[in-house]
Order: structure tokens, then C-alpha cells, then sequence
């Protein structure tokens, strides 16, 4: 049998202790979105700021994975899912990225976020190539370098930007542990042979990598793609690993 993972977006701090220790995962992967790099008057350039429950805590971090009898790990999600917080470069890339570097760098060491999740559904008209190449040149700073800021990433993909994703997976295939395909933000109900097709592309050649179905629990998400055919989905594919989307009261902007 094939051994089970279980990723949650959380809301607040009572939708993680209900799950830190469900029944058969061998690791549960708690994300905390978002960080942006938007603050009340546009863009920041690149120097992200956690928008997550202020509930979510380092003290309280640090007592979750200490009490939990899965392994836990915790992911900064950037990004966002709004349309006022797309990836934008308003100048250089450089400096976007010097930026975002020393910016994450803070964020994951004052938390102790064990990895960075990617989750953008937008990006700016324009900034695609430098989507695919700040990104990859940020994870690479944080993971490769020297001083080891995180250990793990993952790629949370948006299907309107799948063709970003692809590209930025294919430039940095050993970068990105996780794949994630959040199926609700498909604007049409793709079939399962779509769904084996794009997992096939995004497939890890680490055995020790995931791939996760994301559905949001949201009634607002489920317009294309309802839970129970979700589930069916799940089981067609041959998928063993659950991402879930409840990011629901703390800050309805995300």
C-alpha cells in the first residue's frame, strides 16, 4: 500500500489540531497563505509580508510538530488567489529577487517554515518569463544555498497558468519535492484522461516526491469540478494524496 500524505490550507489553528494526527498519514503538510509582496499602497517589489491568521505562531508551530504523532511540516505559501495580488515585477528582476530572497529568508526563520509552497492564480500580462525565472531563481537561493532557509517546495498549481507551471518545473526539475493540482481553479470540468495526461507531464522522478489532488471546500469552488466527482477523480488516477483548501475567516482578500 502506498503511503498517504494529507495537505491542508488552514483557516484557523482548530482545523490543524483536528488533523495533526489523522490515521494512516505518514506526513501531514500544513501551508499557511499567504505571504505577499503587496502591502495598502501596491506592490512591495518582491518584499513579501505574512498575511496568514496571526493565530499561526512560531511558539505555536513549534508545539504542533513537538505533539504530533504524524510528521508535520510546514509551508509559507506566496502568492495569492485574488486578482489584486498577482506576480508582478513593477522594475528589475534582480532587485524583485534580492528582495524576495532576504524577505523569505526572514519570514521562514522567524516561523521555521520547513518549506516554500508556489500559489499564484494570477500573473501580470508581461511577467510570465519573469515568473518562471525569479521563481526558480528564489527557491534555488533558499533550498541550494549554503545555509540550507528550507528544505522543501512545492509547486500548487493553478490550471489557467499551467503552461507557467510546466515551464518553471521544467527548468528546475530537482527544486520542486511537491506537485499539487488544485482542480477547483479549472474553469471548465476537465475529464480524468485531461487530469492523467497533465500529471504524466509533472510527474517526479524522486520516489520520496508527491503529487496531491487539491479541492477547497469552499461551495463557491465547486462550481466546475463538485466534491464527488473529485473523489472519483481521485481514485481513477491512481492518486494517493489529498491537498484541501480552507482558507475561509481570517482574510477574505487571499
Amino acid at each position: 500500500m502506498k503511503e498517504l500524505a494529507y495537505r491542508v490550507y488552514p483557516s484557523n489553528r482548530e482545523s490543524v489540531e483536528s488533523i495533526k494526527d489523522v490515521e494512516g498519514m505518514k506526513e501531514v503538510q500544513i501551508v499557511l497563505a499567504f505571504a505577499r509582496d503587496y502591502d495598502a499602497t501596491g506592490s512591495t517589489n518582491g518584499k513579501f509580508v505574512p498575511y496568514f491568521n496571526p493565530n499561526f505562531t512560531p511558539e505555536w508551530i513549534r508545539e504542533i510538530k513537538k505533539i504530533s504523532k504524524s510528521t508535520v511540516k510546514f509551508f509559507l505559501s506566496i502568492g495569492g488567489r485574488n486578482k489584486k495580488y498577482p506576480f508582478y515585477i513593477p522594475s528589475d528582476r534582480d532587485s524583485w529577487v534580492k528582495n524576495a530572497i532576504d524577505s523569505l529568508k526572514d519570514i521562514v526563520n522567524n516561523y521555521g517554515f520547513d518549506g516554500i509552497d508556489v500559489y499564484y492564480e494570477h500573473v501580470t500580462p508581461g511577467n510570465e518569463t519573469d515568473f518562471v525565472k525569479a521563481i526558480g531563481e528564489v527557491i534555488s537561493v533558499l533550498k541550494l544555498s549554503n545555509e540550507n532557509v528550507i528544505a522543501r517546495a512545492s509547486l500548487a498549481i493553478s490550471f489557467p497558468l499551467m503552461s507557467l507551471y510546466e515551464a518553471l518545473y521544467e527548468e528546475n526539475p530537482a527544486l520542486f519535492h511537491d506537485r499539487v493540482f488544485q482542480i477547483y481553479t479549472c474553469t471548465a470540468s476537465p475529464t480524468v484522461d485531461e487530469l492523467v495526461r497533465v500529471s504524466d507531464r509533472l510527474r517526479p522522478t524522486d520516489p520520496n516526491s508527491k503529487i496531491f489532488l487539491g479541492y477547497s471546500v469552499l461551495p463557491s469552488d465547486w462550481k466546475n469540478v463538485p466534491r464527488p466527482i473529485f473523489f472519483d477523480w481521485l481514485l481513477e488516477m491512481g492518486i494517493h494524496s489529498i491537498s484541501e483548501w480552507t482558507v475561509t475567516d481570517h482574510d477574505p482578500e487571499n
